[in-house]
């Protein structure tokens, strides 16, 4: 009787609990482990949540990239980045990135404050342009850690997220005009 090649599982159950533990630890030091002295008593509470909820994501997305990493490789039945799909996703990710920056400085040269990133941050080109890169190269290393788990479609999904995202908060930006109210504001 001829041995079968063993079948991997991949945990989803282990993906998902380590992305909300990650996502909680995440908003516990954006609420509580930050100290907000320095920010006006009326912005406290907005400030707080944003930062929270930033560091909720940043957990959350590097927890699960642990998860996935320390899974068993799968066999690969395509390439990451010259396969049909892929090169417009991940060359996706690299524009809207570009779109980001762009529409992030049209909106600060509007005089409208960042929500996620402190204005000092945003008004450094040098340090948007890090930023930015930085932003785009998690965003494709995440995909590549889905990809050699074998989490294809997840992979797919989250590049396809990544410029829907991406795309909807530069419309949001380039929605503002030299004065008035915005899409999302």
């Amino acid at each position: 009787m001829a041995q079968s090649a063993p079948v991997q599982h991949h945990s989803t159950r282990r993906l998902v609990l380590s992305t909300v533990g990650g996502a909680a630890a995440g908003a516990a030091i954006g609420l509580f482990a930050i100290p907000y002295d320095a920010v006006a008593s009326q912005d406290r509470a907005a400030r707080r949540l944003r930062v929270a909820g930033v560091y909720s994501l940043l957990g959350g997305t590097l927890a699960a990239a642990l998860a996935v990493r320390s899974q068993p490789a799968a066999a690969m039945p395509h390439r990451f980045f010259l396969d049909r799909w892929n090169t417009p996703l991940l060359l996706g990710m690299g524009a809207v990135q570009v779109l980001d920056f762009t529409s992030t400085r049209y909106f600060r040269q509007r005089g409208k404050n960042e929500l996620l990133l402190t204005n000092g941050l945003v008004d450094n080109r040098p340090a948007l342009v890090a930023t930015e890169a930085a932003a785009v190269g998690a965003g494709i290393g995440l995909a590549y850690l889905l990809h050699r788990s074998g989490h294809h479609k997840l992979e797919r999904l989250f590049s396809a997220g990544y410029i829907g995202f991406g795309t909807a908060s530069a419309i949001a930006n380039y929605r503002y005009p030299t004065s008035g109210r915005a899409l999302f504001g």
